[in-house]
């Protein structure tokens, strides 16, 4: 009779080993002896030992898995993303293991030993935080390269010995400011996440690009900082809503703060958009649902996954050559200025 719940005591007593060598042929298979290795791998699927995948995946040098590390599952921008990445390893015959970090350095590190405990063949990542500016980014690279596989790294560039796939957020912003002004505006706001966040610093000098480059000196009272979810954008733009200093025009700086943005703003007017003119960071489904215009910096989510995902198989494939850095274009699409 098979025992459940099996655990690495059992595992150990069976092959004759102790529990720190069960656990070194989990974690850092490769500092293991190759006999008593298989010895451990043999016993772990005799006894049925959960994660299975993990057992499997440690008899080979890598798994048939693609690992996918995120910032949040949730958001529809990253749904795209995983739409694009699938249409890709669906070719090539190869499964995906997604995991979110929740923009936390620690959560961040989690995901990242999980992807080394399963040996995921590549993986397509997007950091927590902004490891450069923590002065932390020698550590997340070991962590790294103890994957023992190709990395792409997907949205932002945080100065990783890896691939990287990303939009020029700063480029984008700035163009959404001279459209403003072009338009006739002087006073633009900009509601933004954490400012220790790589992609703020970005999206933020961008603005301060934008006003330069059309002479508007900048005004601190038109900044108002948030995190990237919809709730803060909702608590941030009441805010800005009460202030006796308005702007005319507003740029919200990623969906989500643009959902929580145009809550408060159609609560305040009775469905009202117009209170300002807008433009959101990546677009928002719904508008485009309901038919309702909408100025957004548009970045293709599904794109951005899809150029990783072949960049990472073309790197499985010759991993030796110089990392490629890969910038994607955000046009401005606006329709109501």
């Amino acid at each position: 009779m098979i025992k459940s719940n099996i655990t690495i005591s059992d595992i150990a007593e069976r092959a004759g080993v102790s529990k720190a060598t069960v656990s070194r042929v989990l974690n850092t298979p490769d500092i293991v002896e190759k006999h008593t290795r298989e010895k451990v791998i043999q016993i772990m699927k005799e006894l049925h030992y959960s994660p299975s995948q993990a057992a499997r995946n440690l008899s080979m040098k890598s798994s048939s898995t693609i690992g996918v590390i995120v910032p949040e599952i949730s958001n529809t921008f990253f749904g795209e993303l995983f739409s694009g990445v699938e249409d890709i390893t669906n070719k090539n015959n190869l499964s995906l293991l997604y995991s979110s970090n929740d923009n936390d350095q620690e959560s961040d590190y989690k995901a990242l030993d999980m992807m080394k405990m399963q040996r995921v063949k590549g993986l397509l990542y997007i950091p927590a935080v902004n490891y450069a500016g923590l002065g932390i980014l020698d550590k997340l690279q070991r962590k790294l390269d103890r994957l023992d596989c190709p990395v792409v790294c997907m949205d932002r560039d945080i100065g990783l010995q890896c691939d990287v796939v990303h939009f020029d957020d700063q480029s984008a912003v700035r163009k959404a400011v001279m459209a403003l002004v072009d338009a006739g505006h002087r006073k633009i706001a900009i509601i933004i996440g954490e400012k220790e966040s790589i992609l703020s610093i970005q999206r933020f000098q961008g603005y301060l690009d934008g006003l330069e480059q059309a002479n508007i000196t900048f005004d601190e009272d038109f900044v108002y900082q948030g995190t990237y979810t919809r709730l803060s954008g909702y608590q941030v733009t009441k805010q800005m809503i009460a202030q006796k200093k308005q702007p005319t025009a507003v740029i919200t700086c990623n969906n989500l703060l643009s959902k929580g943005y145009i809550q408060a703003v159609c609560e305040h007017t009775n469905g009202n958009m117009t209170l300002y003119t807008h433009i959101g960071l990546d677009e928002i489904d719904m508008m485009n649902f309901l038919g309702i215009p909408y100025n957004c910096i548009q970045r293709d989510a599904y794109e951005l996954g899809r150029s990783a995902a072949e960049l990472l198989m073309r790197r499985i494939e010759r991993p030796d050559g110089v990392y490629q850095h890969m910038i994607l274009s955000s046009p401005l699409v606006h329709q109501t200025f």
